[in-house]
């Protein structure tokens, strides 16, 4: 066992809609408020999409999303889209 798992949280679970209008450049940033630290995630959509990490930085994640395996156009309502976040950290 991992001495550090003691100090991990998770799974931490965060589900939300994608943005009204994705920003391709930035990607789509969501929030896990119960962590300090995203040390591990993984990200769930509906509707056919698939969302991919782009970044990660404290405990907040960034997300790029893709359908039919090209990357999702800028301006695009994702809004229908439900979005689930599980995540390990501290």
């Amino acid at each position: 066992m991992n001495p550090l798992s003691k100090f991990l949280k998770g799974p931490v679970i965060v589900e939300t809609t994608g943005p009204e209008s994705y920003d391709a450049t930035n990607g789509h940033s969501i929030t896990v408020p119960e962590l300090r630290v995203v040390k591990a995630f993984v990200a769930q959509c509906t509707g056919g999409y698939v969302a991919s990490e782009k970044s990660k930085s404290g405990n907040t994640v960034v997300l790029d999303y893709y359908s039919g395996g090209s990357k999702v156009s800028g301006g695009t309502d994702l809004s229908s889209v439900s979005v689930k976040i599980i995540a390990y950290g501290y």
